[in-house]
């Protein structure tokens, strides 16, 4: 599903025009992006939750040769699913 088609299907559902919809998700995905940016994480219950988390330094090796790289720490986001999102999916 893009972006222009979750925002008819929720703009459809809530009543709400499409762009207002689009503000209203732009805004709720900025707000996401901030929280993850200051290292806080974010929590929808039943739905899941947004996590930052830090990818230590390491040595790599690539495939099919000897040499070797080394790649720097990161910090990158992990998306746990909650319990009700599983349970729809299964």
């Amino acid at each position: 599903m893009k972006k222009a088609d979750f925002i008819a299907q929720v703009a459809t559902k809530s009543g709400l025009s499409k762009k207002d919809t689009e503000v209203v998700i732009d805004k709720a995905l900025e707000t996401i992006t901030e929280a993850l940016v200051k290292r806080d994480s974010v929590s929808f219950l039943g739905f899941g939750s947004f996590t930052a988390t830090k990818k230590e330094a390491r040595e790599i090796t690539i495939p099919g040769t000897t040499k070797k790289v080394k790649v720097p720490a990161k910090f990158s986001v992990r998306f746990k699913p909650g319990k009700l999102l599983k349970e729809a999916v299964k």
